[in-house]
């Protein structure tokens, strides 16, 4: 937590949407090495704080990161709290994050502290950009590591960039009025088996692109992937689930079950908001139980036990289970926490259609606990 300034005058920070926002204001920090990151880097790291509209970022056409892909990034969101503090939620969940990431794109990982240090020096450098205290009103904040130098050969960068720059923005599902209407993706992989899909790198969203743009023509929101090898045509409900386009995916079944796909299998991203989630279920699951049982009593939901008991899980879901889901819902830094209300094929595709409770109790009440976790006004675990 640091004490900052006001929040700037003339902004309406609850109309931002998701983007790049105001960046004629914003100031991010740029370091670079041709080695390791050093004690150097950590003293001197506020005089490499630059204007965002003034100081171009240094590029070439052979820049590595252009050529090759050696780009990663994190995403973190920063709040203002009632007593004019900044507070940013699970920092060292990202740091592991990219450090896992850094090994596998060969880029040298800055330690621990600089990594931290970089993202309050931002913070401190954009305070005027944080938002009052508000719903779904953040500071988001956006480290990169990459490889800046230039060459023609396919190796590890000559140099390397440690970039922290921010933007004040709403929700990334800010237009949609109910809970999202996807599709499940039954032809284009987003990541594989031996692949790079659990490393948060620029390539995964790349691949992501087009098949996103296209669903948007049919009328959905997003896509859900699937690991591609575990779909025959004819056997839909066999194949297994992985994640959207940015964001994890969470079934809440009739059994009490709230689940989500594992990250053993190596595809998808391990989200921070996602392992949040399911501590915030571990933790309250008495709670939440409580609060499945009256709110589908209301919403008159079937087949559910009068023992119905919560409980999180990581493992191998498949299509077929979405049958057996009252609610669905998504989570990650850009969506916070949103309701799914339909998961379908597009015209033309193996049919499938799975209908959830839109904004169900369930939903409701987890996306209130992150909430209330990230502003510290429920305390889950020690270092959040």
């Amino acid at each position: 937590m640091t004490s900052m300034a006001a929040p700037a005058d003339g902004i309406d920070f609850s109309e931002l949407p998701w983007n790049l926002n105001l960046p004629e204001q914003h100031k991010y920090v740029h370091l670079t090495t041709t080695t390791t990151w050093s004690q150097e880097h950590l003293d001197t790291i506020e005089d490499h704080v630059h204007s965002y509209s003034e100081r171009n970022l240094p590029a070439t056409p052979a820049m590595t990161s252009l050529n090759y892909g050696t780009t990663l990034w994190e995403g973190l969101k920063c709040y203002r709290t009632n007593d004019n503090e900044s507070v940013v939620f699970r920092a060292d969940k990202n740091y592991e994050r990219m450090k896992n990431g850094a090994q596998e794109l060969c880029l040298p990982m800055p330690s621990k502290e600089l990594f931290l240090r970089a993202i309050q020096v931002a913070i401190q450098s954009n305070s005027h950009l944080i938002p009052p205290p508000g719903e779904g009103m953040k500071l988001y904040v956006r480290p990169m590591l990459l490889g800046s130098g230039q060459q023609l050969g396919l190796y590890p960068s000559p140099e390397f960039s440690f970039l922290m720059y921010v933007s004040p923005t709403g929700n990334y599902f800010k237009n949609a009025t109910s809970g999202l209407n996807l599709h499940l993706e039954t032809k284009r992989a987003r990541a594989a088996r031996g692949g790079m899909g659990s490393t948060k790198c620029a390539g995964n969203y790349a691949a992501a692109l087009k098949p996103l743009m296209d669903c948007k023509k049919h009328g959905f929101h997003d896509n859900i992937f699937l690991e591609l090898d575990t779909y025959e045509v004819g056997q839909l409900g066999k194949a297994v689930i992985q994640e959207m386009s940015a964001a994890n995916v969470f079934l809440v079944l009739k059994t009490g079950e709230i689940v989500t796909p594992s990250t053993d299998r190596g595809t998808i991203l391990p989200g921070v908001t996602r392992a949040s989630v399911l501590t915030i279920v571990e933790t309250f699951a008495d709670e939440l139980t409580a609060i499945l049982k009256e709110g589908w009593k209301e919403a008159d939901v079937q087949g559910v036990s009068d023992s119905v008991q919560v409980k999180a899980s990581s493992r191998a879901v498949l299509v077929s289970e979405c049958e057996n889901a009252v609610e669905c819902f998504c989570t990650g830094t850009a969506a916070e926490l949103v309701p799914i209300k339909r998961l379908a094929t597009a015209p033309g595709e193996e049919e499938a259609e799975f209908n959830f409770v839109d904004n169900g109790p369930i939903t409701k009440a987890i996306l209130t606990m992150l909430r209330e976790a990230m502003a510290g006004t429920r305390h889950v675990e020690d270092g959040w």
